[in-house]
């Protein structure tokens, strides 16, 4: 259900293999603005029907990311979605800024064509 290949609108990329309720694969995060390249980052979870969640964790950015979602299948535009909402910190930020440690923003993944 979850296996394959997801990208945002922003250009982030979840790659999933599922073999029963358990879920691995990688996040590439979206093109940064900075000019460095693009990571790759582990991800482990579980699936439990059409609900998912993983956590994926960078050493480079001291973060880590917890994500929550669920799967649409809207019949009429053909292609599977991932709704999802993410957790992260990141303690890479100087002190002075420790309030914006911790963020929360939703994202929506579309499967891509196999």
């Amino acid at each position: 259900m979850f296996e394959g290949l997801w990208r945002s609108a922003t250009g982030a990329e979840i790659r999933l293999l599922q073999c029963g309720d358990a879920v691995s694969g990688t996040y590439t995060a979206k093109p940064s603005e900075r000019d460095v390249p693009r990571s790759c980052r582990m991800l482990v979870g579980a699936v439990k029907g059409e609900n998912i969640g993983f956590v994926t964790s960078s050493a480079a950015s001291r973060s880590i990311k917890s994500w929550t979602g669920h799967l649409f299948q809207d019949d009429a535009a053909d292609v599977p979605e991932l709704h999802a909402v993410c957790h992260s910190t990141d303690w890479s930020v100087p002190r002075p800024d420790r309030d914006r440690t911790v963020t929360l923003t939703t994202i929506v993944f579309r499967k891509a064509a196999p």
